[in-house]
């Protein structure tokens, strides 16, 4: 194609899946890829941005974001949360207050929820009822779910239920027939449960007690479990929000024997730790629990020796009334994260301890769109796929204060949080939709990401 056809040339430090093209060109023609190019190429365009010094990443897949367990946040709060934090596509979850995702009249309603209100793309995740019927899970994936999820532990018997094993031993193998990915809620409810009602009885409710109350084996026997469904099963295996390094060392056990299982944990589980539960308070529920400073390193190393391989914020952006009970179990469990989780990673894992920023294209873009069946579409920077881009300003040094971000709950647990490395401009399909400063795109802007047959693939 004619270099004088393009809509769009950027100008900036390419991140690509293996290397980084500095100093390179990128070509956009009707929103996607159509050519790279080294400094040393003339190129006009009909647009061009000069982001020169600065670090172009793809547009990030943030595969954990729940916009309507709190009404108050939807699509309307949540997607220019995302836009604003470099993250182009959603994955959102599917237990939603209004009503899980489980048929297709919900689903229907869900993706036209997206069509009229998102400010990025989203992409849309199936669940079942506690019962498990299987006759929904081809019709979904025919809709274009990317995955379902599931949990073992139950946070709501109708919106959050937990799914006995006995139903799951039915529910996997017709899963793994339609070849997408099944992710699960990993924690131990009979261990949870009754450490709740010890602590409640002995009147040891203060933040802290969240912690002790889920022990680290409560995550890794829910997580051993479901290693062991999945090798009989042979579903593909997604592990949400790791928060322990034990896991870890459990999911690779098991991907030596050929388990096909992917792995995620959050910010929270890398920047935060139970010493700060206090000052948190019930800000700082989450679930799992944060762990302590030793194991959050742990988890650092992990993360730096490609042994998990997604990140995500798993964005629950609960308002100030659900965090206010002096009883920590009372209060809901979560925090906003879509808008700071590229920025907060970069800074603590590229600029602070020595990530490469190729390690976390792959755990931020990559991965997350090949696992979840969104790839090549989205993901990468490459000839073909759409023309989404995160353009980070690397030198830039700002400081996180909840009254400057977007989302509805109104805090953050990064409050006065100094970062460097700042989001300078968000690209959807070719169209800014933040300049730096504001979100430029409209409510309808994001489309509905259907999941790709062809992708259903392994990880970068």
């Amino acid at each position: 194609m004619a270099s004088s056809h393009l809509d769009l040339l950027i100008k900036g430090h390419l991140v690509l899946q293996d290397n980084i093209l500095e100093d390179g060109q990128v070509g956009v023609k009707n929103g996607v890829i159509v050519g790279l190019y080294d400094r040393s190429e003339t190129i006009s365009a009909k647009d061009i941005i000069d982001a020169s010094g600065m670090l172009v990443f793809p547009g990030i897949v943030d595969a954990h974001v729940h916009s309507y367990s709190n009404i108050a946040e939807g699509f309307e709060h949540s997607t220019p949360a995302a836009a604003a934090g470099g993250v182009t596509t959603i994955i959102e979850m599917p237990y939603d207050v209004t009503g899980p995702q489980t048929d297709t009249d919900i689903f229907k309603k869900k993706i036209d929820l997206v069509e009229r209100l998102a400010k990025v793309d989203v992409a849309l995740l199936a669940t079942l009822k506690k019962e498990g019927p299987v006759d929904m899970i081809a019709p979904l994936v025919e809709m274009g779910a990317c995955g379902f999820k599931l949990s073992v532990h139950e946070a709501d018997p109708i919106r959050f239920p937990r799914i006995a094993d006995g139903v799951l031993w039915n529910v996997l193998p017709v899963i793994a027939e339609q070849d997408v990915t099944v992710g699960f809620h990993a924690e131990n409810e009979e261990i949870i449960s009754f450490l709740i009602d010890r602590y409640r009885l002995d009147e040891k409710t203060g933040p802290l007690a969240h912690c002790k109350t889920r022990p680290p084996v409560s995550e890794t026997t829910a997580v051993l479990k479901l290693l062991e469904l999945a090798f009989w099963t042979g579903c593909k295996l997604h592990i949400y929000h790791a928060s322990h390094p034990r896991s870890i060392h459990l999911i690779q056990a098991s991907r030596r024997e050929g388990v096909d299982v992917t792995v995620e944990t959050c910010p929270h589980y890398l920047i935060l730790d139970e010493d700060d539960m206090e000052r948190l308070g019930a800000y700082g529920k989450i679930n799992p629990p944060l762990r302590t400073k030793e194991e959050v390193e742990e988890m650092w190393g992990l993360v730096k020796n490609n042994m998990i391989d997604i990140l995500t914020s798993d964005h629950a952006p609960w308002p100030h009334e659900k965090k206010q009970s002096a009883i920590i179990f009372d209060n809901s469990s979560g925090a906003p994260g879509v808008e700071t989780i590229f920025p907060l990673l970069y800074s603590e894992g590229v600029a602070k301890r020595g990530l490469s920023p190729l390690q976390l294209v792959k755990m931020l873009c990559v991965n997350p769109a090949r696992r979840f069946s969104l790839y090549p579409k989205k993901g990468q920077i490459a000839v073909g796929s759409d023309a989404d881009f995160a353009i980070l300003d690397p030198s830039a040094r700002w400081t996180i204060y909840a009254d400057g971000l977007r989302s509805s709950s109104g805090w953050t647990p990064y409050e006065g949080l100094e970062v460097k490395g700042k989001i300078a401009r968000t690209i959807l399909r070719g169209k800014t939709i933040y300049d730096g400063k504001d979100v430029t795109s409209r409510p309808g802007d994001g489309v509905f990401v259907r999941a790709l047959r062809l992708s259903r693939s392994g990880l970068a």
